[in-house]
């Protein structure tokens, strides 16, 4: 070994590599057994955009009947003030 830098390269990569260990180490820990994980946060997320979806229909359909959905009233109501 006529090379000393080399000692410290491979000291900077086995520290690296013990560093992304510890990484997916505590990766596994928050996680826990759930290994479907990001199966069910996309399944959630994809439940929240159909939600999403169906609502804007919904308000654009009130829209056309001139529903008012916050209070649900029609406001094509005729007032009269009697005098």
């Amino acid at each position: 070994m006529a090379e000393p830098h080399n000692h410290r390269t491979v000291g900077y990569c086995m520290i690296m590599v013990s560093a992304s260990l510890v990484v997916i180490a505590l990766l596994y820990l928050s996680i826990g057994d759930d290994v479907l994980y990001s199966d069910h946060v996309g399944k959630e997320k994809q439940l929240e955009y159909k939600q999403m979806l169906e609502k804007a229909a919904q308000e654009t359909a009130a829209k056309s009947e001139g529903k008012n959905l916050s209070v649900d009233l029609n406001e094509q109501m005729k007032v009269q003030n009697n005098p």
